[in-house]
């Protein structure tokens, strides 16, 4: 039995498949998320630490991530020292985007700013900002560094956390030690949807915060869809998914460790391939299949493989991109020789991993860019999470009288054009001054 489907896109239409990717979304869960949003909107904390007993931990008493049990935590020195080294460098790369983006721009206290004439803008940072971690069973000190970091170097003032807790009701060492080190304000011991509702709504206890990043399960997603517009959110962020390019020169165990470092978390992730060549394609499922071999999770990553991923083999390289856009990969690595030289030819991913010597799991973990990504195709639009998520732009106008005698005319002709008179008139009031 083949580990994945093969489309043979010499002689199939790639696209086709491919256009009918879409969120995955099912009855039961809206109803069972609408019924949580609801009851954690009318009963707060009580809410929330039912939901939380229920799901998480039976003998929960607080919600609250106390000062104690975040000072209090030990962890083995090579832990601490990776967090603190990985932290640093998400740090400094979103300080060189902050640099970057703000170059030409005017500091105005806690803001950035430009004005031309009468007319201007002001770039200002998010007040609250709320991060949702994965955890439970996993731990995820990454994504507490992932997605605080990045709002803490744009500025926002307050940024909290909400990630289940533990059977026992702790939380991992490793995500207490991530977010004291990355200046979290206050963590709540709180998942799902009703972490996300929590959030939007505001509780006793957890503060209504303006926008909500971070990943999580379906229930987590689908409470960001039913309550989009009542609270700034990052986007959809679904199960993970990976895309492997390469040719000839490809080392083919260090690509088929990169196929299978993205479908481990869960079998509902997707891995494409991407090649010119059929030999080449034969030897990379060979290699995963043998890496694959008394793998830790190898049973639900053989289920990922089977039911949700695909490999192609392109006419050529041309061809090959244009796929590689179609499928708009949350992660895509490129093993090619050259890597560089197609890289502006990638118009859709969300995290782009050039040659033999950047994995997988340096992007997950190290590099600095933030791995909380666009999925199921979002990479055509969505961005990784990064320091223009926790900004606002507001436009600033400032006209005087001779300005506004020239504009009155085309005013007043788009008053009239659209049924509007009374817009017209408050403008044209201003010449009995």
């Amino acid at each position: 039995m083949a580990l994945c489907r093969i489309l043979d896109a010499r002689t199939e239409d790639p696209f086709e498949c491919l256009s009918k990717r879409q969120i995955v979304r099912d009855e039961a869960t809206e109803r069972v998320v609408a019924s949580i949003i609801e009851d954690v909107r009318t009963r707060g904390d009580e809410a929330l630490l039912e939901t939380s007993r229920r799901f998480d931990s039976p003998h929960l008493t607080s919600i609250l991530v106390t000062d104690e049990e975040m000072n209090s935590t030990e962890l083995p020195t090579q832990y601490e020292s990776a967090i603190q080294f990985a932290g640093k460098r998400i740090e400094d790369f979103h300080t060189l985007q902050l640099a970057n983006f703000t170059a030409g721009l005017e500091p105005q206290g806690s803001c950035f700013g430009w004005r031309h004439g009468s007319l201007g803008q002001i770039v200002r940072p998010l007040s609250k900002v709320g991060v949702y971690v994965p955890g439970g069973r996993a731990t995820y000190p990454s994504s507490v560094l992932m997605n605080v970091l990045p709002a803490r170097v744009a500025g926002v003032d307050h940024r909290f956390v909400t990630t289940p807790c533990r059977s026992d009701g702790a939380l991992s060492p490793a995500v207490l030690y991530a977010l004291k080190w990355a200046g979290v304000e206050k963590a709540f011991k709180v998942g799902g949807a009703a972490a996300i509702a929590a959030l939007a709504f505001g509780t006793e206890s957890v503060p209504r915060v303006d926008k909500i990043v971070g990943p999580g399960n379906r229930f987590v997603n689908e409470a960001k869809r039913q309550l989009w517009g009542r609270v700034g959110l990052d986007g959809y962020a679904g199960p993970s998914e990976v895309c492997v390019l390469l040719d000839e020169d490809a080392n083919i165990e260090w690509a088929a460790a990169d196929l299978l470092t993205q479908i481990e978390h869960s079998d509902d992730n997707a891995a494409f391939i991407v090649t010119t060549s059929e030999t080449v394609l034969n030897e990379l499922l060979a290699a995963v299949d043998r890496q694959l071999n008394g793998a830790r999770c190898e049973a639900s990553m053989r289920v990922a493989l089977s039911n949700e991923s695909i490999a192609f083999i392109a006419e050529d390289m041309t061809q090959a991109i244009d796929i590689v856009n179609a499928i708009a990969p949350e992660h895509l690595t490129v093993s090619i020789k050259s890597p560089e030289k197609i890289v502006d030819r990638i118009q859709n991913a969300g995290a782009i991993l050039l040659g033999e010597y950047t994995p997988e799991s340096a992007g997950d973990y190290v590099l600095g860019p933030s791995h909380t990504l666009p999925t199921a195709g979002a990479a055509r639009f969505g961005s990784p999470v990064n320091i223009l998520d926790f900004w606002k732009v507001q436009s600033v106008s400032h006209l005087n009288f001779d300005e506004l005698i020239e504009l009155i005319p085309t005013i007043e002709a788009f008053g009239e054009m659209e049924g509007f008179p009374t817009h017209a008139r408050g403008a044209t009031i201003r010449l009995s001054r």
